[in-house]
């Protein structure tokens, strides 16, 4: 039998390879936690040099991150003024909790082909949390639990067009409704989307589409209705 070199083996690795974040790519999960928190609320202006000087870095790296955020439907840009933080009219909130309704209803039915155990315990741990953070009255993390929530069965479609769309045209929208109401949030609030859950866990059709286009159709009725009264239409 041959002497196997033993600096020859290649021992198996203990760590894995360290990602490297881009300084832009830092800015913009600082901006986003600024979004999600409200310490940048909708229609709040942001200054490019005071945000580069504030976090150190330069200004084309605080216009790229703004340039991508506004991609992603989070920032908008008003030419000769600057940058806002988004700000929806009512009708868009309207026109966008009308298109959701179909997506969602699209997401949730394929992924109720391929939801498994596993799946179940993890989206009812999410809905714990965000009945927990409801009970509590905690703003911020209801509405970066409930992202989560929807984002898993965005992605469990196994579509990630269709996730990623549901992705650029809701995450802010989820933001804006939920910090700039005065809506309370409330434990009962969250126990609303255990009926996801129950509709994945074994209801057949017709009943499943019934099931959760009802309930998104609650969410929408509540949201539009809020921010009906508490935004004015913004001049087309």
């Amino acid at each position: 039998m041959d002497r196997v070199d033993s600096q020859s083996v290649l021992a198996e690795p203990i760590f894995g390879q360290i990602e490297t974040v881009s300084l832009t790519e830092r800015v913009i999960s600082a901006l986003k936690d600024a979004f999600f928190t409200g310490k940048l609320k909708p229609g709040d202006p942001i200054v490019e040099r005071q945000l580069a000087r504030e976090m150190n870095v330069g200004t084309p790296v605080v216009r790229e991150a703004l340039i991508s955020l506004k991609h992603e439907g989070f920032v908008r840009r008003v030419n000769n003024k600057g940058s806002y933080v988004t700000q929806f009219t009512a009708r868009e909130v309207r026109d966008l909790y009308t298109l959701r309704i179909e997506l969602e209803t699209l997401a949730l039915q394929w992924a109720r082909t391929r939801v498994t155990d596993a799946d179940i315990a993890e989206l009812t741990t999410l809905v714990d949390r965000l009945v927990d953070a409801g009970t509590r009255g905690s703003r911020s993390e209801f509405l970066k639990t409930d992202l989560e929530f929807h984002r898993y069965y965005w992605r469990l479609s196994g579509n990630p067009v269709l996730a990623d769309l549901l992705e650029r045209l809701m995450a802010p929208l989820f933001a804006f409704v939920v910090l700039a109401s005065d809506l309370p949030i409330t434990g009962a609030m969250a126990r609303e989307h255990y009926i996801f859950i129950d509709a994945l866990k074994g209801l057949g059709e017709p009943a499943f589409t019934e099931s959760v286009r009802k309930a998104l159709s609650g969410f929408a009725s509540r949201w539009i209705a809020v921010t009906g009264r508490s935004t004015e239409e913004a001049p087309v």
